[in-house]
């Protein structure tokens, strides 16, 4: 009996070790098989779907079928959640639905969401969670989803770090940073003019005149960090 509980403590510790180990985000634009689709390790309750949008006892769900229907599952979440929140635009992916959240009150970008097809609705890992000083995760703000999607859990930013600068980074800066991460890992796609959020900024790029991705700069070291868990592009909506 305690050879057995000597056995299970090795896994556990061997676990624990291999969900640390950090996983550099390769670049790439893909369907289900290139991010984290429905069901995924960030769908449902393993990244806090109890906490935003997810099922009380006895409440069911109803799946989301539409890009009204992933703006009001998305208001439905934050109605809880103090402050001046509102939807702002929902972009529909193969995998799921993206919403940016604005501030009312300054209009600037304050979350980003995935509303999954089966109706759940939690942050967006990355960035959003990593990076966002006022909002996310590592600001301290618990519902964000604990420690789940930290880290490994859901790969690294795509760029080494730089050295810090002693001004946070500009808009004009963000964008050239992009713009050089895109003609080195997408040649030929066109950056489109970006959010800031606290933190950092996000952005879109096309390739052939549609929207082909998403990617992240950090307002503070210049990393950027593209967005491999969306899928391809289907249609967008402005709020």
């Amino acid at each position: 009996m305690q050879k057995g509980y000597v056995y299970i403590g090795i896994g556990i510790l061997a676990l624990a070790t291999a969900l640390a180990l950090p996983v550099i985000a390769q670049p790439r634009i893909g369907g289900p098989g290139g991010g984290w689709g429905p069901g995924g390790m960030h769908g449902g309750g393993m990244t806090g779907g109890a906490w935003m949008g997810g099922p009380r006892v006895g409440q069911a769900v109803t799946p989301v079928t539409t890009i009204d229907g992933a703006a009001s599952r998305a208001r439905e979440a934050l109605a809880g959640y103090p402050g001046d929140l509102a939807v702002a635009e929902v972009m529909e992916f193969s995998n799921h639905y993206y919403v940016l959240v604005k501030e009312k009150s300054t209009g600037r970008g304050a979350l980003e969401l995935i509303v999954e097809r089966n109706g759940f609705v939690h942050p967006e890992p990355g960035p959003n969670m990593m990076w966002n000083t006022k909002y996310g995760h590592m600001a301290g703000a618990g519902w964000m989803g604990g420690g789940m999607m930290g880290g490994g859990m859901m790969g690294g930013p795509t760029t080494q770090p730089v050295t810090p600068q002693a001004q946070p980074i500009t808009p004009d800066r963000a964008q050239q940073l992009a713009a050089q991460y895109l003609a080195q890992a997408f040649p030929g796609s066109t950056l489109e003019p970006g959010i800031a959020f606290y933190g950092y900024f996000t952005f879109d790029f096309e390739r052939g005149g549609k929207i082909a991705g998403m990617l992240s700069v950090n307002a503070s070291t210049g990393q950027v960090w593209f967005h491999t868990w969306h899928g391809a592009f289907v249609a967008e909506r402005e709020f």
